[in-house]
C-alpha cells in the first residue's frame, strides 16, 4: 500500500496492476537521489540543450500553439513581460499535461475536433497533492534521521478511509490525514552537510481536494503569497494536523521545527500549471490502462507535427516522465529508442569488461 500512497497516488480499489508492477520493479534495485537536491537535474540538463542548438526560456509562458494554414503546430506564442513573441518550429512537444495542452493551448475549433475529445474521454484528473516542507535544527545524527521514505496510514480500510477524507468540505474539522508520505531528503544528499551543517529537512506529502481551496483560485494569481488570512489559515491548519501526527512517530522532532512552507494543490496549480493541482498528472488507475486508453492515447497527437510527453503519456512520476520523453522521442525521429538504449548497455558493458580485463 506504501506504493499507493506515495508514487502515483491511487485509491487500492482503482490501482492498476500493471502500474503497482511498474513501481515495485522500479525498486526492486534500490533507489537514487541527485547529490545536491533535484535542482541538479535541471542545472544538468541545461548545458545538454544549449550544446545540441537549444535554448531554455525563463519566465515566458507559453499562451497558446501555433497552427498554420494546413493545419500543423508550427510553434508557440510565449510571454515575455507584457510582450508576446511567436516562436516557430518544424514540430511541437508539450510537456504541459494533455489537459493545459488541448484545453488550454490549442485554438478553441481544434479543441473539439472528435479525435481530441476521444482522447480526453479516456482520462481523468489526478489527485490534488498537499505539501509541507519542515526546516528542523540538528544533524541527521543528532535527529536519528534515515535515508528512507516512510508511508502512514491511519487504518488497514484505506479505500473507506480515502472515501470518507474526500467527501468532507473545507468547514469540516479535518482531525487528521488518512495517508502520509514523510521523507528527510539532507539524510538522502551526501552533500547536504557541505551547504547546511548541522541543519535538516522534512517533506510531508498527502492528498487533499482541489475544492477545498478552489475559491481562492482567481483571487491572486499575480501576488500568489498573499491570498488572504482564510487560506492561509486553511493551509495551516492541516499542515499543522500533518506535523503533529508525524511527530507521534518521531518524537524527538518536537522540538526541533524551525521553518515551515505549505504547498496547497493551488500552489500545484501556480508554480507547475497542474490543472487542478495534481501532483502526478492524470489519474493512473485501472481505467488508464485500458487498451482502449493506451490504444488511444499516443505521443503523437490527432494535430499533425504537435507530440505529447512527460508523465501523462506513459505513467505517473520522474520514471514514468523519462518514460514519456523516449515514447515521445520516438515517434519524432520514427525510431525504436528503447532499442538504441540496449545496444548502448552492452557497448558499455561490453567496454567496462574489457577495461577491466
Amino acid at each position: 500500500m506504501c506504493y499507493i500512497c506515495g508514487n502515483y497516488g491511487v485509491m487500492p480499489k482503482d490501482a492498476s496492476f500493471m502500474m503497482h508492477a511498474l513501481t515495485v520493479q522500479h525498486y526492486q534495485n534500490g533507489a537514487w537521489y541527485p547529490k545536491g537536491g533535484p535542482s541538479e537535474i535541471a542545472f544538468h540538463i541545461i548545458p545538454v540543450i544549449k550544446k545540441s542548438g537549444g535554448d531554455i526560456l525563463m519566465r515566458a509562458p507559453v499562451q497558446r500553439i501555433l497552427i498554420n494554414k494546413d493545419g500543423e503546430a508550427c510553434g508557440v506564442t510565449v510571454k515575455k513581460g507584457e510582450e508576446e513573441i511567436n516562436l516557430f518550429a518544424p514540430v511541437v512537444i508539450s510537456n504541459a499535461g494533455i489537459f493545459n495542452t488541448y484545453g488550454q493551448l490549442l485554438p478553441c475549433e481544434l479543441q473539439s475536433k472528435p479525435a481530441i475529445q476521444a482522447q480526453l474521454s479516456t482520462v481523468r484528473h489526478g489527485m490534488g497533492g498537499f505539501s509541507v516542507f519542515v526546516g528542523l535544527n540538528g544533524s541527521k545524527e543528532e535527529l536519528e534521521l534515515k535515508a528512507a521514505n516512510d508511508c502512514f496510514f491511519q487504518e488497514n480500510n484505506l479505500d473507506e478511509l480515502l472515501k470518507k477524507y474526500f467527501s468532507l468540505d473545507k468547514e469540516d474539522d479535518i482531525e487528521g490525514c488518512p495517508i502520509m508520505f514523510v521523507s528527510f531528503p539532507s539524510a538522502k544528499d551526501p552533500s547536504w552537510d557541505d551547504r547546511y551543517a548541522g541543519k535538516s529537512s522534512m517533506v510531508i506529502v498527502t492528498l487533499a481536494q482541489y475544492e477545498w481551496f478552489k475559491e481562492w483560485k482567481d483571487e491572486c494569481d499575480e501576488c500568489v503569497k498573499k491570498r488572504g488570512e482564510d487560506y492561509e489559515n486553511l493551509k495551516m491548519g492541516i499542515a499543522r494536523r500533518l506535523i503533529d501526527q508525524i511527530t507521534e512517530y518521531f518524537p524527538q522532532l518536537k522540538d526541533k521545527i524551525e521553518y515551515i512552507k505549505v504547498g496547497s494543490p493551488l500552489s500545484n496549480q501556480f508554480y507547475v500549471a497542474a490543472s487542478r493541482g495534481e501532483i502526478y498528472g492524470v489519474n493512473h488507475d485501472v481505467s488508464c490502462f485500458a487498451s482502449e486508453a493506451i490504444a488511444s492515447l499516443r505521443a503523437k497527437t490527432p494535430v499533425k507535427k504537435l507530440y505529447l510527453t512527460g508523465q501523462d503519456v506513459f505513467s505517473c512520476g520522474f520514471s514514468g516522465a523519462i518514460h514519456g520523453g523516449l515514447i515521445c522521442a520516438s515517434g519524432v525521429l520514427h525510431r525504436n529508442l528503447y532499442k538504441d538504449i540496449i545496444n548502448l548497455k552492452k557497448k558499455m558493458k561490453k567496454a567496462s569488461v574489457k577495461k577491466e580485463a
